[in-house]
């Protein structure tokens, strides 16, 4: 059985590329990602240019958000991004399969992982993106093995007549 599962970058491609920068004020951010119902934007250098080469500085998420800035009771409209990020930010080539990405996810305790080229960052994977192309596997997985196991008893019934 031979159902190829899918890469990071698949799951990112014809996406646009969510961030921030550092300069950011966390509300500014926050309310972005509201819009954009996701839970974590790379942050960038204040330099970026689309489809350039980048830069990472860090990663904004809902639990920063709730663990560095509400928790501490800090002002979200004057807190810069750069102030609460998470600085040590792991990363995956867009040719990495979503069972690698996956399991850095589970090794480090992470929600969300930004994808890259290079150095070139093309989007930002999620657990949930990655549990859907599970599904998606192994939902085709199950597809092929009806589709064998109708071959095989159409090959059976076909043989003994």
């Amino acid at each position: 059985m031979n159902v190829r599962e899918k890469t990071v970058g698949e799951i990112v491609r014809d996406r646009p590329v969510y961030f921030v920068v550092a300069s950011d004020s966390v509300l500014q951010a926050a309310r972005y990602m509201a819009e954009q119902q996701i839970g974590a934007v790379p942050v960038l250098d204040e330099s970026y240019q689309p489809d350039t080469l980048v830069d990472q500085v860090g990663i904004f998420s809902e639990r920063d958000v709730m663990t560095r800035v509400v928790a501490r009771r800090l002002d979200p409209a004057s807190t810069r991004v750069g102030e609460v990020m998470t600085r040590k930010v792991a990363v995956l080539s867009e040719d990495r399969t979503y069972r690698d990405a996956l399991a850095v996810m589970e090794q480090l305790h992470i929600r969300h992982l930004p994808v890259l080229v290079g150095r070139r960052i093309v989007g930002c994977v999620s657990i949930r993106d990655l549990r859907e192309a599970e599904a998606e596997t192994k939902e085709a997985q199950i597809q092929f093995l009806d589709d064998y196991i109708d071959r095989m008893e159409e090959f059976a019934w076909g043989g003994a007549g």
